[in-house]
């Protein structure tokens, strides 16, 4: 261990522990170690040691936190991000919640990590456009961020034209207006959201009291956070939303772990949460462990091969082969007919120890522990050349933590290793790096190339569906949707793992076919 990462453990473990932030994140943007050791000589401290003693004091804990929340969690937004979610809260999770709320009691949308307040200005502008006149007296917007800055830049209500290129132009003239070389957002909408400083991880029972919120927007936010941080603040939204609230995450986001707080639904084309009947979830000690349930998919995957077998038509004209006569991708275990090692692990052959990493990475990405799944690939000897498998992985991961540059990067590097049966997971993967980052006609690009190189994939035409669906293209809609429908029946498990957002084959299918019923499509 270096002496650099002797002095930052310390501070990682307090920002860990403080602000939440995986030692991951801690990582993505900003030079940690030179963030610190500014803050280091603004308190006048003589190193890192002495500045983590000083922040031992609670005054000055408080306020270097809020400096360093500034410097360490910048959050890039835009207007308008993900609308068929604030659709889904206008059109389904509002009318509800109406309904179940007394008369004249109001109805309350937190946005939580509300950044410089993009989100929370969405939302109201949707419910101001839905529900005239009921702002913010019937209906209120809060948002929330452990970014001082953030939030003032918030009030400010002032934006560069690139966080508004996803604004319908009537929106726009509607309710932005010029202000010099930045955007303004008109005063009727300004006034209409409250946001506050707040850490999500400090307990405040006023503002978390229980049914405080009927529907929560956390989007982008959970990924950064590291998981006994995580699941604290699940707790945390679960009390605080109304019974049958909504929790919103981002499209890259999910509640893997059969969360039993939180149930799934979908309309509008997205997955979103509500708050369950059942009671929370049980501790994360009762979990399966992650050997039996790797296990699991391995068998389930065998099962449904078998059954796709026997009931898939044969080819006929032009159609594609059914998805169990092509070529799977490499398997992630060793042939079961190969004998024992009898070798000691630290001298396995290369290619069993990636085996190996491999499977014990994907264990963690289906149990959502990210960071740990890195690692157990950064554990593997160093080639000159990593295999595709491997940077794909790493391209999964870092799609995941949000760091859409590194994962990009991976992505290119599993097609510059000339693996065909990878190259089409690759184009996948850039494809909802674009897609996060606003780029539509990019992201339908790499979908194409993903089902072109492998036509038994289908999370590509599930994308290729959802985009169609927003940009009006009903024919497209309906046949993307219709060719994922039938090739998730026989998708493997581990492609679901990997790309499935956490959620079963069967929800993935129902959505499909919630799709296609509501367009007059076969539903299958």
């Amino acid at each position: 261990m270096s002496s650099a990462e002797r002095d930052l453990g310390p501070l990682e473990e307090l920002l860990e522990e403080r602000l939440g932030l995986s030692r991951a994140s801690l990582h993505l943007g900003a030079d940690l170690e030179a963030v610190l050791r500014e803050r280091m000589r603004a308190r006048g401290c003589a190193d890192l040691g002495d500045y983590r003693r000083a922040l031992d004091r609670p005054e000055v804990a408080r306020e270097e936190l809020h400096v360093l929340a500034g410097q360490l969690t910048v959050g890039e937004t835009y207007f308008f991000r993900e609308w068929q979610q604030i659709e889904a809260c206008v059109e389904v999770a509002l009318p509800e919640r109406f309904a179940a709320r007394p008369d004249g009691e109001p109805i309350t949308v937190l946005s939580a990590g509300c950044a410089s307040g993009e989100e929370a200005y969405t939302l109201a502008i949707a419910l101001h456009t839905a529900y005239p006149g009921l702002l913010p007296h019937r209906i209120k917007v809060v948002g929330v961020d452990v970014n001082p800055g953030a939030i003032r830049k918030a009030q400010r209500a002032r934006y560069s034209e690139w966080t508004l290129r996803a604004v319908p132009d009537d929106m726009r003239q509607r309710f932005f207006t010029r202000a010099g070389a930045a955007v303004a957002l008109r005063q009727e909408i300004g006034s209409l959201v409250e946001f506050q400083v707040r850490n999500l991880l400090d307990d405040d029972p006023a503002f978390w009291r229980p049914g405080a919120f009927d529907a929560i927007f956390c989007r982008n936010v959970l990924m950064y956070f590291a998981p006994e941080k995580m699941a604290e603040v699940l707790d945390r939204l679960h009390g605080a939303l109304a019974p049958r609230g909504f929790l919103f995450l981002a499209s890259s986001e999910s509640l893997r772990a059969a969360n039993a707080a939180f149930e799934a639904a979908h309309s509008h084309g997205i997955f979103y949460y509500r708050r369950s009947s059942a009671p929370p979830r049980p501790a994360r000690g009762d979990a399966p462990r992650a050997s039996r349930w790797v296990a699991r998919i391995h068998e389930a995957s065998a099962r449904v091969a078998e059954v796709a077998q026997r009931v898939s038509p044969p080819p006929r004209g032009d159609a594609p082969a059914p998805p169990t006569a092509r070529r799977a991708l490499p398997s992630t275990r060793p042939p079961s007919t190969r004998p024992p090692s009898t070798r000691p692990p630290s001298t396995r052959p290369p290619a069993l120890a990636e085996l190996a990493a491999i499977d014990r990475a994907l264990e963690l990405i289906g149990g959502e522990r990210f960071t740990d799944a890195m690692a157990a690939l950064a554990a593997l000897p160093q080639r000159a050349a990593p295999s595709a498998r491997v940077e794909l992985l790493r391209a999964v991961i870092l799609c995941q933590q949000g760091d859409l540059a590194r994962a990009e990067r991976a992505c290119q590097r599993t097609l510059d290793a000339g693996d065909a049966g990878d190259s089409g997971a690759a184009h996948y993967v850039l494809g909802l790096c674009q897609e996060q980052a606003g780029d539509a006609a990019g992201a339908a690009q790499h979908y194409k190339a993903a089902a072109s190189r492998d036509p038994s994939f289908a999370m590509p035409h599930l994308r290729l569906g959802l985009l169609a669906k927003r940009s009006g293209d009903l024919a497209t809609t309906r046949d993307e949707l219709g060719r994922a429908a039938a090739l998730l029946v026989a998708e493997r498990q581990e492609r679901l793992v990997l790309f499935g957002g956490g959620f079963p084959r069967s929800a993935l299918i129902g959505l499909c076919q919630a799709e296609l019923t509501a367009r007059g499509g076969r539903a299958g």
